[in-house]
């Protein structure tokens, strides 16, 4: 249940990733008023494949978040500073909590909404992190099992945020689209298209940052803690060898990736496209077609 949550999710953000891009450099080449004809077509898709795979995104997702409250409760606390089990809990909008990760001073949310997303029932009852550390404490043996909350939080809403403008533009467009048959003629359409790339991306990263320090301090949720995979015979010299060479290493190839991409982008499809006929490679016009393998 866990890999294919995760797996369908993850699918689900890959294709709305592409989507961006598409969108992002069809958008960007028809702002300049360049190839109409070929990227109006890939532009629509592009589009549709944003909308689309926003909507599984968002159905994975809220399969995902059951998964992980009834697998990796704290985690979901977490994500909603929910710091005391509360039934018909609250979807949180913003919230401030105190220095020391104790409690809510101030919240803005919607009412049940935590609960359903989380249960399935509007009712339904989730476990705060001040309950979820005193079992934990009384589980596992003394120590901190509380994940870093602000970045949990806003990490959770970063994603959410990201993806939701990249729709919205999308749906702006396509709708612009569809009624005038042209691309909106808006001072906000160029910067829009510039940045529908990278807003799923970054909506994919703070994805993964969230997923990754949320479930701290645990490599595998109740079997394995972080602290415990440290191997004693690394030191920390090997480790920062190693880290700073993986880094190095990734930055050449992104860059290099950017570079090209880039100078593919800027040429744009090709004007005219080379056309041989039949009686040039040795065929003939008059000969019935037929099939070959």
């Amino acid at each position: 249940k866990t890999a294919l949550a995760t797996f369908t999710h993850t699918m689900a953000f890959a294709a709305f990733t592409a989507g961006g891009f598409m969108v992002g450099v069809s958008g960007y080449l028809l702002a300049k008023k360049r190839h109409e004809e070929v990227l109006k077509p890939t532009l629509k898709l592009g589009l549709v494949t944003v909308l689309i795979s926003f909507l599984l995104v968002g159905l994975t997702g809220d399969w995902s978040a059951r998964v992980m409250t009834e697998q990796q409760p704290m985690k979901m606390a977490a994500a909603e500073a929910l710091y005391n089990t509360e039934s018909g809990a609250p979807f949180s909008l913003f919230t401030v909590g105190t220095l020391d990760g104790s409690r809510s001073v101030f919240q803005i949310g919607v009412p049940k909404f935590l609960s359903f997303m989380s249960t399935g029932n509007v009712n339904g009852t989730v476990e705060g992190i001040n309950d979820l550390q005193a079992k934990y404490v009384e589980q596992y043996g003394p120590g901190n099992y509380k994940p870093n909350i602000p970045m949990a939080y806003w990490g959770f809403r970063l994603m959410i945020g990201f993806g939701a403008i990249a729709a919205l533009f999308a749906l702006l467009t396509l709708w612009n689209l569809r009624r005038k048959n042209e691309i909106p003629n808006k001072k906000w359409f160029a910067p829009a298209m510039i940045w529908m790339p990278f807003l799923p991306l970054l909506a994919n990263s703070f994805g993964w940052i969230f997923t990754e320090t949320a479930r701290q301090p645990w490599t595998v949720f109740g079997l394995a803690k972080t602290a415990d995979g440290v191997s004693p015979q690394v030191g920390v010299g090997a480790l920062w060898i190693t880290l700073i060479g993986y880094v190095a290493l990734y930055g050449v190839l992104a860059a290099i990736e950017v570079k090209i991409m880039l100078r593919a982008i800027k040429l744009g499809p090709d004007e005219h496209v080379a056309y041989t006929e039949p009686a040039e490679v040795g065929g003939s016009s008059d000969k019935p077609l037929a099939m070959s393998y």
